[in-house]
């Protein structure tokens, strides 16, 4: 297919110039886009809509686009050519679509079915996103009739960089060209069709976000994906007031809350990293963050959700802990942790209300007393 050929041919070549005497990766500037940009942006998206209204299909229903990079920004390692449905998602960080993606090294192309890893990132950070996305991709697979002919799973894109690893993990399932094979557009038609309908039917089996179904993080990776967020990722702006509750994950434990990272990061961010029951704990330096390690508690513990109708999974009612501190809390006598609970309740009584968590310190104490089972 000559699109094809053409970005295998002329991409590398062309993705680095000199500026000075140094040889440096090509800058998108606005009003300069080469032939091999505009084959990706420009004509792989119009083939592909064309395609799309000879199936029948609502082309309207879909967002068609490629991406060479940002402007301003210097050349994307993998480019990509996407097909989204408008109510699944309509940005290539989040959901998941069908996509056509160039290998780093340009030796291969794959038209896949494949998820956002930016979402997965935002939530979990780079390590344990990775992890996830490659969980969801294999749920997925196993609810589809694939065809013999198509890969399922993972990609070798020959990726460098996290968002090319996050396709490569999040590939659901995928159909390989080779730059030595002979692809013809009656091929690319057929795998394309192909594809279409095994999104569809991902949709009808599973709805419209696949991290619905993930299982619930264990204890270690929850802990590591929040200090990792705290760090590595902007704090985002959470509306004022009660929250709605999370949703329930059911996983080889039974069904259990899911707890969001990105709360528990506000909260160890607040506390600047270091032990709410007392500053001077020790603790060991992350050496992901290089920032000391706590961990995130649950004040009113997750198993209490279904108590409440809003959220107890925010900042407010989270509390960061040296590990120390944290295990105490999961396996001490009662009457070791009393003082503690009433210093920290104390400081996030009035946090509490604002959120709509009403609970009295003699309530605390009692759940306290029977065992606390979740973070």
């Amino acid at each position: 297919m000559l699109e094809l050929d053409k970005v295998f041919e002329e991409y590398l070549p062309n993705s680095e110039e000199m500026v000075g005497d140094v040889k440096t990766r090509r800058r998108l500037s606005p009003g300069q886009a080469l032939a091999v940009d505009t084959t990706i942006t420009d004509d792989l998206p119009r083939l592909i809509e064309i395609i799309i209204s000879s199936f029948g299909r609502d082309v309207k229903s879909y967002r068609v686009y490629g991406s060479v990079g940002q402007l301003n920004w210097t050349l994307a390692y993998i480019p990509w050519v996407a097909v989204l449905r408008r109510n699944i998602t309509t940005s290539t960080e989040r959901g998941y679509y069908v996509v056509l993606l160039f290998s780093q090294d340009m030796q291969e192309c794959f038209l896949s079915l494949n998820q956002g890893f930016t979402q997965f990132r935002e939530t979990f950070g780079d390590k344990i996103g990775q992890k996830k996305i490659s969980q969801v991709a294999r749920l997925a697979a196993e609810v589809l009739q694939i065809p013999p002919s198509f890969i399922v799973g993972r990609l070798d894109l020959s990726a460098t960089r996290p968002l090319g690893k996050g396709y490569e993990n999040g590939a659901i399932v995928s159909r390989r060209y080779s730059v030595h094979d002979d692809v013809s557009e009656d091929q690319f038609r057929a795998d394309l069709s192909q594809l279409l309908e095994l999104y569809d039917q991902l949709a009808t089996k599973l709805g419209t976000n696949l991290s619905d179904h993930l299982d619930q993080l264990s204890s270690d990776d929850y802990q590591e994906a929040a200090n990792e967020i705290a760090t590595t990722e902007t704090e985002k702006s959470l509306p004022s007031g009660s929250l709605l509750p999370p949703s329930k994950v059911v996983g080889k434990e039974g069904a259990k809350y899911k707890r969001n990272p990105e709360m528990a990061a506000i909260a160890i961010r607040a506390a600047k990293y270091q032990c709410e029951v007392d500053p001077s704990h020790g603790t060991f330096t992350s050496r992901k963050t290089k920032q000391p390690f706590v961990e995130a508690h649950h004040l009113i513990p997750m198993q209490q959700q279904d108590e409440y109708e809003v959220s107890l999974d925010v900042p407010e009612n989270i509390v960061a802990l040296c590990p120390g501190c944290h295990r105490r809390f999961h396996h001490a006598r009662f009457g070791e942790l009393k003082a503690s609970l009433g210093q920290l309740f104390s400081a996030r009584e009035g946090a509490l209300k604002s959120r709509d968590i009403v609970l009295e310190l003699a309530g605390l104490l009692k759940i306290y007393k029977s065992d606390v089972d979740e973070d």
